[in-house]
C-alpha cells in the first residue's frame, strides 16, 4: 500500500539506493539537490539540481506510484509540467514524453527503497487502529510530538478563520458586523448554527443598537427567527410579536428563517433555539462592542471571567413558548462558554490577525486556547488511552484536527510523527 505523500518522504530524504543510480533508459544519474516540497499546484518539487549522462538539469521533479499516473492526472496537456526534468515513479509501467516528443527521463524506485523503511512504513499505514501509531506513540521525542500538534492546530485555526473572513466580505469588510453573525451562529452551537446566522443576517446589528430596553432586542431576534409566527396564550410572547410587528414595519425587515426550520428535537433543553436566542439578545443587549471584546482583551482570564451570558425572567421556566418548565432554567453552563469562546473567539483573532498581517492576534488565540480546559470526546479519550496528556483546549484543538486530518486519512508521511517512526 504505497502512497504519494510516502515516495516524496523517501525522495525529500533520500531513502533509497543511490548506488549506480540510473534512469529506466540506462543513463546515469546523481542528484545534487532533490528541490523544494511543492504545496500548491503544479510539480511536487520545484528547483531541483541533478546530473543524468553528463548533462546538468535545473527544473522540477514530479512523483508518482505508477508512470501511466502522469496521463491519470492530465500532465501531458498541463504547461507548468513542462519543466520537469525527472519523473520518480515506484513503479514504470509506462513511457511518458514531453510535448516534443521526447521521452522524460525516470527513475524506478521499486526495489531501491530501503527494506527496513518500506517495513515501517506498511506496518503504520495498514494498522487497524484508529491513530495507527498509537501503539508507538510513547517511543517519539516530546519535541516531535509539540511541533505536530501545534501544525495540525495552526491549520484548523486557518481553515476556521476561513468561514470569518468569507463572512466579512458579505459585511463589506465591516468587523462589528461579521463579529455580531458569527458571534449569533455560535450561539447556534451544532444544531441550529446556520439558522442562528440567518436570524443574525436579517437585522443588522446597528438596528439592534438603535434600542435600549431588553425587550426589544428579544422582539428582533425572535421575530426574525420566525419563531413568532404562531398564536400564543402567554402575555410576554404577545408583547414580543405586537414589538416585532412595529419594528419590521419601521426597518423593512425580512425573515430568513421560518418556525419549522429550528431544531428543538436532538438538542438538550438548555441549547433549545429559544433558550440561545433569549441568551445572545442578553448578551448583546450588554455588550454594545462584540468586536473589541473578542479582540482587544488584556488577558485570557479577563474574557473568561466577562463572559456572563443570561437571559431575561420569562425563560426562567420555559424553554419552549407558551410551556412552563418544570426546572428552572439557568445562565449558559461553564462548558457552553467555552465551546462558544473556542469555535467563536479563536477563530475570530485569527481572521483579524490574518487580515491586519500581525502575528500578536494569532498568539492571543493560541494563549486563550492554553488558558480554557480541555474538550472531552471520543477523539481526546482516544488520545488519552494512547498516552498523551490533554490538559488544555490547546491540546484538544490539535489533536482533534491531527485525528481527523492525518489519522483517519493515512496521511501519516505528511505527520512529523509518522516520518520519525519510520525514518527512525
Amino acid at each position: 500500500m504505497i502512497q504519494e505523500s510516502f515516495l516524496h518522504f523517501v525522495w525529500q530524504n533520500q531513502y533509497y539506493n543511490k548506488q549506480n543510480l540510473t534512469t529506466t533508459r540506462g543513463e546515469s544519474v546523481s542528484v545534487n539537490k532533490t528541490g523544494t516540497l511543492n504545496t500548491l499546484a503544479g510539480p511536487d518539487f520545484k528547483e531541483a539540481q541533478l546530473t543524468i549522462g553528463a548533462i546538468h538539469w535545473a527544473g522540477s521533479v514530479e512523483i508518482h506510484i505508477k508512470a501511466s499516473d502522469w496521463f491519470k492526472h492530465g500532465h501531458s496537456n498541463d504547461a507548468n509540467y513542462e519543466n520537469v526534468v525527472l519523473h520518480v515513479v515506484y513503479e514504470n509501467d509506462k513511457e511518458v514524453k514531453r510535448s516534443d516528443g521526447l521521452p522524460i527521463p525516470t527513475i524506478e524506485l521499486k526495489g531501491l527503497i530501503k527494506p527496513k523503511l518500506l517495513e515501517r512504513y506498511t506496518a503504520i499505514v495498514t494498522a487497524e487502529n484508529k491513530i495507527p501509531c498509537g501503539d508507538q506513540l510513547k517511543g517519539t521525542r516530546v519535541i516531535t510530538r509539540l511541533s505536530m500538534l501545534e501544525k495540525a492546530l495552526v491549520n484548523r485555526l486557518k481553515k476556521k478563520s476561513e468561514a470569518v473572513t468569507s463572512l466579512l466580505k458579505e459585511n463589506n469588510f465591516s468587523w462589528e458586523e461579521t463579529a455580531y453573525q458569527w458571534l449569533s451562529k455560535g450561539f447556534g452551537f451544532k444544531v441550529n448554527a446556520d439558522n442562528m446566522l440567518a436570524m443574525a443576517k436579517s437585522v443588522p446589528s446597528k438596528i439592534l443598537r438603535k434600542h435600549d430596553q431588553l425587550v426589544q432586542y428579544e422582539a428582533l431576534l425572535f421575530g426574525t427567527s420566525g419563531l413568532l409566527n404562531i398564536d400564543f396564550y402567554d402575555e410576554y410572547p404577545n408583547q414580543l410579536k405586537k414589538e416585532y410587528k412595529y419594528l419590521k414595519a419601521k426597518y423593512n425587515l425580512v425573515e430568513n428563517v421560518s418556525y419549522n426550520q429550528w431544531n428543538f428535537s436532538g438538542a438538550r433543553p438548555s441549547n433549545f433555539p429559544t433558550i440561545r436566542i433569549a441568551q445572545l439578545a442578553f448578551f448583546l443587549f450588554e455588550n454594545q462592542n462584540i468586536f473589541s471584546l473578542f479582540t482587544e482583551f488584556k488577558a485570557p482570564k479577563i474574557l473568561i471571567d466577562d463572559l456572563h451570558i443570561e437571559h431575561s425572567e420569562y425563560w426562567n421556566n420555559h424553554v419552549v413558548i407558551d410551556k412552563q418548565s418544570k426546572m428552572k432554567v439557568s445562565q449558559m453552563s461553564k462548558s457552553a462558554k467555552v465551546n462558544l469562546l473556542i469555535n467563536t473567539t479563536v477563530p475570530l483573532l485569527v481572521a483579524y490577525g490574518q487580515y491586519q498581517d500581525k502575528h500578536e492576534y494569532l498568539e492571543k488565540a493560541m494563549n486563550l486556547l492554553m488558558s480554557l480546559p480541555q474538550e472531552t470526546n471520543s477523539i481526546t479519550k482516544l488520545w488519552s488511552q494512547h498516552g498523551w496528556n490533554v490538559a488544555s483546549a490547546f491540546d484538544s484543538q490539535g489533536l482533534i484536527e491531527l485525528h481527523n486530518a492525518y489519522c483517519i486519512q493515512k496521511r501519516c508521511m505528511s505527520c512529523n510523527i509518522g516520518a520519525e517512526l519510520v525514518s527512525r
